[in-house]
């Protein structure tokens, strides 16, 4: 049996944890983001015919409450001119009647079409997301481990951001263009029919809409902020449960009362805003919503007047702009949570697109035909990638074939080091290892060292 002693080197520590590298303060400011089709890199063939499918039933589904519209104020002024002739009448609802079922079934496909087809291909491409991120992941040198991975929040992106980007691309993209499709079209049938009332709503509705988006927006960021302050307390109650027993030796349930009760201060005052956010929402939009009818009215009774149109028309009109307005408001928050998930997105797509060169990755190297077993280190300057300092310098000994060796040496000496070049998770900043007595390790086919 032979053996080799290390001697510990002072300035170094290899049990030591390396030391954090701080990324730079514009970095962690500045949100990178990827293009609006950068979300759907992970797509493949059968995704795109998904997501086509998807838009044109969203799109199907938004358009169908404008033709609604439309087909109720006809019938609506139908009756009132009708109104004598009762068989007109049973004729005209009739008909109207049958083309409110047209209208029900397209709504019941398209809504189907488009939910299902977003909400699958979101699966897909997210699954295919985690695992090509995984896979980047573990392709990645040891050094990667040792100097950037603690600031790269792996386990964050491939859980949250993967959620967040599953989210905009299988729910909010399909409901983001079922809002646009209603705005767009109840406003085209706003100008073909009355157009007067239509560009005086144009005036309106930009309120409207942003009195209700700004208040989607305010009341999701207070329920976020809400959730984190609850989870915040919940960890103080999950500390002081898990820790019972030294909680009752040293008498310290008042305290964790206490504890816990301040915790939930911070949920109290947001859930205080919440309400007052809620009320002056809510307050303001309909507020809005109600004066803005009062204007239309007014409006359409002259034109009414004045023959330019008639009353069905005008009410259907005012109807269909209104809650074409309101589409374009509810589509905010869909557009804010694509946005995020374009932020979430350029996270893991980075990770996936980093070349880290490293021989691990590469199927290129020396595959020997006959190996005897001996191992040399010749003359073998080391350093961590985390630090610059050397664990060991000149180092050299020989392993021969079947014979036991011992490596021994204080706590950071190196001796783990010695077993990690082996393995090839590193190599040496100087020096030669040789396998066969022949091949220097750098030379050889990586994956063949760990079978």
């Amino acid at each position: 049996m032979r053996e080799v002693e290390l001697h510990a080197n002072q300035n170094s520590d290899q049990n030591a944890l390396p030391p954090m590298e701080q990324p730079p303060e514009s970095n962690s400011r500045t949100k990178v983001t990827v293009s609006y089709f950068g979300l759907f890199a992970a797509a493949d063939t059968l995704d795109y015919f998904l997501m086509f499918f998807g838009s044109i039933g969203a799109c199907v589904h938004g358009a169908a409450l404008p033709v609604f519209i439309i087909l109720f104020g006809h019938m609506i002024d139908s009756l009132g001119k009708l109104i004598f002739d009762l068989h007109k009448v049973y004729s005209q609802v009739s008909k109207h009647a049958m083309y409110l079922v047209y209208i029900g079934v397209v709504v019941l496909l398209s809504a189907w079409l488009g939910v299902a087809c977003w909400m699958q291909t979101g699966e897909r491409q997210t699954a295919r997301l985690r695992f090509m991120y995984l896979q980047s992941v573990l392709r990645k040198d040891i050094s990667f481990f040792d100097t950037e991975a603690r600031d790269k929040n792996i386990m964050y992106h491939i859980s949250s951001d993967a959620i967040l980007v599953q989210d905009a691309i299988g729910d909010k993209i399909g409901h983001g263009l079922r809002y646009l499709s209603q705005f767009f079209v109840g406003f085209a049938m706003g100008f073909i029919s009355v157009w007067q009332l239509t560009l005086l709503t144009l005036a309106v509705v930009p309120l409207i809409a942003v009195a209700g988006g700004a208040y989607t927006v305010i009341m999701s960021t207070l329920s976020e902020k809400g959730e984190a302050a609850y989870a915040e307390a919940g960890k103080v109650a999950e500390e002081v449960i898990s820790q019972v027993r030294t909680v009752h030796s040293f008498v310290g349930e008042d305290k964790a009362v206490e504890a816990y009760s301040m915790s939930l201060k911070n949920a109290l005052k947001l859930g205080k805003k919440s309400g007052l956010a809620k009320g002056v929402g809510i307050g303001f939009t309909y507020g809005i919503l109600l004066c803005a009818w009062a204007l239309l009215l007014w409006y359409a009774s002259i034109l009414v007047r004045h023959g330019d149109t008639n009353g069905g028309k005008a009410f259907t009109t005012i109807i269909n702009v209104i809650f074409s307005g309101l589409a374009l408001g509810q589509a905010a928050p869909n557009l804010a949570a694509i946005a995020k998930g374009r932020v979430a997105a350029a996270n893991i797509i980075s990770m996936i697109e980093e070349d880290y060169s490293t021989s691990k990755s590469s199927d290129e190297g020396i595959v020997l035909s006959k190996v005897d077993g001996n191992l040399e280190f010749c003359k073998v300057h080391f350093a961590y990638p985390s630090r610059s300092n050397m664990v060991f310098e000149d180092l050299s000994f020989l392993v021969d074939a079947g014979r036991t060796f011992a490596i021994v040496g204080p706590s950071g000496s190196g001796k783990s080091t010695i077993i990690s070049m082996v393995q090839r998770f590193y190599d040496p900043a100087s020096g030669i290892n040789k396998f066969s007595r022949r091949v220097d390790f750098c030379l050889l086919l990586v994956h063949l060292l760990n079978i």
